[in-house]
């Protein structure tokens, strides 16, 4: 082989490194999303200390044979938690909403048994990261596991954080909440209430302070 030959060679394969390291965010910075083939997500989410079969459940956790996009974002860029009770991972986040009621929640977002989806959170990314975007599938698995059979037929839109919580990914935007939808607006009517000097009873001052304690001891999406 000519040294020229191996020269276009070389060329040619700095630049296939080059158009790839930009759109999985290695080396130049885009926040366009791009498609993600398979190969590059197995070879990301590796990087990030998955096994094997997380990996496998990640990607089974998208519609198969949709079209995974992938960006770079910046910290401080928003997106919304959907949870119950207890603190989510924070890996699973949205950009907006997933419904209206708890229900329409846990179906878009076919979300486990486990999340009850009474909650939405917003967070905030707390460095910049690389995060994935697919279309929920379907998990029958898990209206299986419900007492209530609630159907999660999936379809939302799921962005995956670079770790969520535990990897410092991502952070709560609001720590005020989550509060439950009823106190949320009992907690507003007594602030409105304080600030126009109208007197609250007692009981309306501890249902404000559960709404407080409440709120703080609760954290943030999808599992």
């Amino acid at each position: 082989m000519s040294d020229r030959s191996t020269y276009i060679k070389e060329n040619i394969k700095e630049n296939r490194q080059a158009i790839d390291a930009s759109r999985i965010r290695k080396t130049g910075l885009t926040d366009q999303k791009v498609k993600l083939n398979s190969k590059n997500f197995e070879k990301i989410m590796k990087q990030r200390g998955l096994s094997k079969k997380a990996r496998t459940d990640l990607k089974n956790s998208n519609v198969q044979g949709s079209q995974l996009q992938i960006r770079h974002a910046k910290a401080g860029e928003q997106f919304v938690t959907t949870h119950g009770t207890e603190r989510s991972s924070g890996v699973f986040v949205s950009e907006r909403s997933l419904g209206s009621t708890p229900g329409e929640r846990i179906n878009k977002g076919a979300l486990p048994h486990s999340n009850t989806a009474e909650f939405e959170t917003k967070v905030e990314l707390a460095r910049d990261q690389n995060i994935v975007y697919g279309k929920i599938a379907p998990q029958s698995k898990f209206s299986k596991m419900d007492p209530k059979q609630q159907p999660r037929n999936g379809g939302g839109e799921q962005v995956i954080t670079d770790g969520g919580y535990n990897s410092g990914a991502v952070r709560t935007k609001d720590p005020k909440y989550p509060i439950p939808a009823k106190q949320s607006i009992m907690q507003r009517a007594n602030e409105h209430k304080a600030q126009h000097g109208i007197k609250m009873s007692t009981s309306q001052h501890k249902s404000n302070a559960a709404a407080h304690t409440q709120s703080k001891s609760k954290g943030q999406s999808r599992s």
